[in-house]
């Protein structure tokens, strides 16, 4: 059997388990391990971008899924200008922190960006940013993790089932546990591969610290 959707997932888990009485625990193991590699992974199909971000306001609400920046970028301002990340309790005490202007540096705080000085006219950024995946349900029965890296689901579920289901063989929970952390490097190792194509990644020079704010 396929394990190429959610319905065919649920099947496997069960067969495994060899448990026909854990339909509703086993959506509770799926979420888990959705909650857990989505806290961990950070690999290219999780990549997103907002070429068309609007920043008009002191904050800006985060993207749904939004789980982490990898590049802001100005570029409605001439030249484009990458904002800079601060914690907000650095930029809290930035002197400027309410003057107002074109926006140089942003922090997270809570469920909202915050950019300090406060935007005087209205922005347009390009936002690149890691987004979790959506979650697998009977509506939406499959995601780029159960279709490329179908065994970080299946053992990621069996764990989180073995540590739910009483008197399970303490070997088959670190079996599990092992199948499942295996399966989640697997997916990093051949994520890096790809992106790097195997090359060593070059030092470059020549960088002006001058002109660090702006994207040429």
């Amino acid at each position: 059997m396929a394990l190429n959707n959610y319905a065919n997932l649920k099947t496997a888990i069960a067969n495994f388990l060899a448990r026909d009485d854990l339909t509703t625990e086993i959506d509770d193991f799926i979420d888990l391990t959705e909650a857990d590699f989505n806290r961990r992974l950070r690999i290219r199909a999780m990549e997103n971008v907002d070429t068309a971000f609007t920043i008009d306001s002191e904050t800006e609400a985060l993207p749904t899924g939004f789980l982490q920046v990898r590049s802001f970028i100005i570029t409605s301002a001439s030249p484009d200008k990458a904002l800079q990340l601060m914690t907000p309790f650095h930029q809290a005490n930035t002197q400027g922190i309410n003057n107002s202007g074109t926006p140089r540096v942003y922090s997270v705080e809570g469920t909202n960006f915050r950019f300090s000085p406060v935007p005087d006219t209205a922005q347009t950024a390009r936002l690149s940013f890691y987004k979790a995946f959506d979650a697998i349900d009977s509506t939406t029965t499959t995601n780029h993790i159960l279709t490329s890296h179908p065994d970080v689901y299946l053992y990621g579920a069996l764990y989180f089932a073995s540590t739910f289901i009483r008197g399970m063989d303490q070997g088959t929970v670190v079996q599990f546990k092992t199948q499942y952390e295996a399966a989640i490097k697997q997916a990093e190792d051949a994520d890096a591969l790809d992106k790097y194509n195997g090359s060593p990644l070059i030092q470059r020079s020549g960088i002006n610290i001058n002109n660090f704010d702006n994207v040429d």
